[in-house]
């Protein structure tokens, strides 16, 4: 019973790291949406009134532009951090003995 308690946190654990992934990933796409959205905005602006301030829109540009890039190493990082645990290897190698069973007791013996 020990055994499965701990199965069971471990589980949870689990779930819990996905569960943070997945609302990593959420705002993640979220931010740069809007993000997009003001710089369609802004820039729209900048060319109906004939705003000619190229510093601004360089700043914009780059701040637009390096947010998704940075904060997507670090997405990048976290989801390696998530999806390659050793769970996920003893899942890989429990699903492959299965398949490798039935595959076995498929066959016609002789």
């Amino acid at each position: 019973m020990e055994k499965m308690e701990t199965s069971m946190e471990s589980a949870k654990k689990r779930v819990a790291k996905l569960k943070k992934f997945y609302s990593h990933l959420s705002i993640y796409i979220i931010v740069n949406l809007i993000l997009l959205g003001i710089k369609a905005y802004f820039l729209g602006y900048f060319e109906s009134n004939d705003i000619q301030n190229t510093d601004l829109t360089q700043w914009i540009n780059w701040n637009i532009i390096s947010t998704p890039i940075i904060w997507g190493i670090f997405l990048a990082i976290h989801a390696t951090k998530v999806f390659s645990h050793p769970l996920v290897k003893k899942w890989e190698e429990r699903q492959i003995q299965k398949y490798i069973e039935g595959e076995e007791s498929d066959i016609p013996k002789f």
